[in-house]
């Protein structure tokens, strides 16, 4: 993925800005921390130091050389000896800087690293990339409620989806599906996914519905139900985690990218009833009345009918992995930055630039919901036109 090949030094620098003053991360960065385990560890160090350290000691104005000093000890190269060495005195210096160093109040501070969007009617429910998996609930824009969910790895959300009530969020960093009622906001369980989960779909059936998954390494399943393999593959980076499944007509179908091809499976047995082979990489579905959308990482989008034959192809260019339908309009996002909008009546394509599009998803009224990664929320209407944005940072 783009922004892999930043150098490590140059990334910690920027981790160092974004913890000491809520600069948020550029794209690339961002990207090179999917990829990089050690410059995730350097995050997740300075988010654990400071909020150690704010729990300690209450708010006061710290000395205006203090902010310097901190931040050129977290530069040398020996970091991990913070938590040990902070006597009380140490720790009261420390803490007057850092208490500066939280996130910011209101809805700005509430999204951190917007990744994955799920529409419950008049409220919204995002998922951030940040160290503490900040989950937050909007409504017209305002915050709700917050809540974290934090672990053992900074959690890497895929996939968001509701059924009822309930909304499930597939964290593949940390091998979970956090399981989640909204009014009011709580997490109720953590259901365990080996191997990461790399797509996600959910069934509101007579036996009270079923969220089915699919695996980095290839297995389709339920939730702490049955499962099958696909294909026993290796591991990938978490940026790579990317597979779309969807229950559509008594079939289930899941991509397998990594193949180029998606495969149709009974969805009470799991058998696998057919394997379609369309090259490329298909990482995402979505249900449409003729039939069924397929994107392809590298850069087409596909209609097939209801017979799962191919009716028509669309080059949309770049590398899209997010996708979204509303009536006779697809829109596609890019991490890369684009987003694209695909009139399936014919006509042709469009394309906006945003800063790190994650997701999108359709509202009730019709726009479209993009996590904007870093930069907060943005609502679009159906020509791409920006409605409004919610928790951009100042520019």
């Amino acid at each position: 993925m783009a922004g892999l090949e930043t150098h490590c030094p140059l990334v910690q620098g920027e981790l160092h800005r974004h913890v000491a003053h809520g600069e948020p991360l550029s794209g690339a960065a961002q990207a090179h921390l999917r990829g990089c385990a050690e410059c995730r560890a350097e995050l997740a160090l300075l988010r654990g130091v400071q909020a150690a350290l704010l729990a300690e000691v209450p708010a006061v104005a710290p000395p205006p050389a203090m902010r310097a000093q901190v931040l050129a000890r977290a530069r040398r190269p020996a970091r991990r000896w913070w938590p040990a060495a902070l006597s009380a005195a140490a720790a009261v210096g420390a803490l007057l800087t850092l208490n500066l160093l939280g996130p910011s109040r209101g809805v700005a501070g509430a999204l951190p690293d917007p990744a994955v969007v799920v529409s419950a009617g008049r409220d919204m429910l995002v998922a951030s990339n940040d160290h503490q998996g900040t989950l937050t609930l909007l409504r017209g824009g305002q915050v709700q409620a917050t809540l974290t969910a934090p672990a053992a790895q900074t959690p890497w959300f895929t996939e968001g989806v509701r059924l009822g009530g309930r909304v499930f969020l597939a964290d593949a960093a940390n091998d979970r599906v956090l399981e989640l009622t909204l009014t009011p906001l709580r997490l109720t369980r953590t259901h365990r996914v080996p191997d990461g989960v790399a797509g996600l779909t959910a069934d509101s059936g007579a036996a009270g519905g079923r969220v089915y998954f699919k695996s980095v390494r290839g297995a389709v399943g339920t939730l702490d139900g049955a499962q099958v393999t696909l294909a026993r593959e290796a591991g990938m980076p978490l940026a790579d985690a990317m597979d779309g499944v969807l229950l559509l007509g008594g079939h289930l179908l899941v991509t397998h990218h990594l193949r180029g091809e998606v495969c149709v499976l009974d969805p009470d047995t799991l058998a696998v009833r057919r394997r379609l082979p369309l090259g490329g990489m298909p990482v995402a579905l979505a249900a449409v009345r003729d039939g069924v959308l397929v994107l392809d990482v590298q850069g087409r989008l596909l209609r097939l009918r209801g017979d799962l034959s191919v009716a028509q192809t669309w080059a949309v260019g770049g590398h899209p992995d997010k996708l979204s339908v509303n009536g006779d309009v697809a829109v596609l996002t890019d991490r890369s930055g684009a987003v694209t909008r695909v009139p399936l009546r014919g006509g042709p394509a469009t394309r906006t630039q945003l800063t790190h599009p994650m997701d999108v998803e359709v509202l009730p009224d019709g726009t479209f919901a993009v996590a904007e990664g870093g930069r907060g929320l943005r609502v679009l209407d159906g020509a791409l036109q920006t409605q409004r944005a919610v928790g951009r940072p100042p520019e």
